[in-house]
């Protein structure tokens, strides 16, 4: 069975948590509360030596690791950084095989954090204890609900998934972000932090060989060690798409990113060229490192890149079409028997895209979402389709559309996105979350549902399943 000293941030059996369990957000006590909130599967360990005695939350407070006599893997510590070194070394003593400092004020602040994060470099090395950080909001693992996060929480807790983010920074990760919310489908987050031992290698190797991942997404500011990287990426793209996010490509970003964790951005026009020669696939915006990955957790790789727009307003199907182009798929044209199927519908809607809009408007009083539960499966029974987006209301009549037609649509072996329109924010949110559980990829935004398809398509190519068509594809 394949093992990995990563384990122990993302499947321990015990945590030991150092810092203040005084009830406030942004200390250990965030961490315990969070993690006894999300329901955590394994033990956790409060250490504070100033609270020799006494509880946090119903957990019995330690003043010394040695004093804990369970199974501690991971340690999460929270404490001034000149202090950390001592703790890290205290951990390496008892045991414990990693560490997640959550601790600012190390190489992104000055000489002196320098020096001490050069200690915990030091420190690792010699007696083999990994370390994740500092400077870090550290990770999350839905599979056992571990967080370690020192902010509260709250009820975000998010759902179960197979996407795996690792970012540089905790806005990208867990604690800023209404994962729940918004339905993203959360297998494991990792925020790396100032790297100073775990980077995005180890994270990369690790990732590609857990079994609860199904997609690698990163935010990277630099990379430690880049032919390491691409290698490894090499061979991570022939079972698993990777998505790299790298948003230092001007002088400006580079410096900030200096500033933020210490980071040499080097040179992006470099980066960009080895990403594609790597397979790895680089997405452009924050918006694009959440959104674009829903597609490959639920939803089959498309066999081509021949895409088909099926949407209840036709400003929406010109807007989709340009989208489509720009990232590389191509609008196909349906064969005969599809357009005459489409034509008994209506004979507006026997083309491509395939406007429901008017239908819909003269079935007011009936079933105008109807259209679609009818118009969806013959549009992809179409053999020249291998992918569909949906423009649709974000409501819950469209949600029993799609539960009534899943089986059908994925025993055809074809993604589909769906974008959700209205004037309810709050009904299109619900509308998006339903149709997620049900495995379709929903966006609030509209050019993102096909710019999913199109990296899939990308994605696709790069693993040598799929012919790639470059004009408008017209065969009977």
């Amino acid at each position: 069975m394949w093992q990995s000293e990563l384990r122990n941030f993302f499947e321990p059996r015990g945590v030991a948590v150092f810092g203040s369990v005084r009830n406030l957000s942004g200390t250990a006590y965030g961490v315990v509360k969070n993690m006894l909130d999300f329901g955590f599967s394994g033990k956790i360990y409060p250490v504070n030596p100033s609270a020799s005695s006494g509880e946090v939350l119903g957990l019995h407070v330690y003043s010394d690791v040695s004093e804990i006599s369970g199974d501690i893997d991971l340690a999460v510590i929270i404490i001034p950084p000149r202090t950390v070194p001592d703790v890290v070394s205290q951990c390496a003593q008892r045991g414990i095989r990693a560490a997640i400092v959550v601790s600012e004020g190390f190489a992104e602040v000055g000489e002196e954090g320098k020096d001490l994060q050069a200690r915990l470099v030091e420190i690792s090395r010699r007696t083999g204890i990994r370390i994740l950080g500092p400077n870090t909001l550290g990770v999350l693992n839905t599979s056992n609900y571990l967080v370690t996060t020192p902010y509260l929480i709250g009820y975000n807790k998010p759902l179960k998934g197979t996407i795996s983010y690792c970012s540089q920074s905790g806005l990208l990760t867990f604690g800023t972000h209404p994962l729940r919310d918004r339905a993203y489908p959360v297998s494991k987050v990792c925020d790396f932090g100032n790297k100073c031992d775990v980077n995005e290698v180890d994270l990369l190797e690790y990732l590609v060989n857990d079994s609860g991942t199904a997609a690698i997404v990163m935010h990277l500011e630099d990379i430690k060690d880049g032919q390491k990287f691409l290698g490894s990426a090499r061979k991570a793209v022939g079972r698993k798409p990777v998505l790299i996010f790298k948003p230092t490509k001007s002088e400006v970003s580079a410096k900030a990113a200096a500033s933020h964790t210490g980071a040499l951005a080097g040179n992006d026009q470099v980066y960009d060229t080895a990403f594609r020669q790597a397979g790895v696939i680089r997405v452009n915006s924050w918006q694009e490192f959440w959104e674009i990955p829903r597609v490959f957790a639920t939803q089959p790789l498309p066999r081509g890149n021949r895409v088909a727009i099926i949407t209840a307003t036709g400003g929406a199907g010109v807007i989709l079409v340009e989208e489509a182009i720009r990232v590389g798929l191509v609008i196909t044209e349906f064969t005969t028997e599809t357009k005459r199927k489409l034509a008994v519908l209506s004979p507006r809607l026997a083309q491509n895209p395939v406007d429901v809009g008017p239908l819909m408007a003269v079935s007011i009083g009936s079933d105008p979402i109807a259209v679609y539960e009818r118009s969806i499966p013959i549009v992809l029974e179409d053999r020249n389709v291998d992918c569909a987006v949906v423009v649709c209301p974000g409501n819950l009549a469209i949600v029993d559309v799609f539960r009534r037609i899943a089986d059908c649509i994925s025993q055809l072996l074809k993604p589909v996105t769906v974008f959700c329109y209205g004037v309810n924010l709050a009904d299109i949110q619900e509308t998006v979350r339903q149709l997620q559980n049900l495995g379709f990829p929903a966006y609030l935004e509209l050019e993102m549902a096909v710019k999913a398809l199109g990296v899939a398509a990308i994605y696709s190519r790069i693993k040598g399943r799929a012919p790639i068509a470059d004009t408008y594809s017209s065969q009977d």
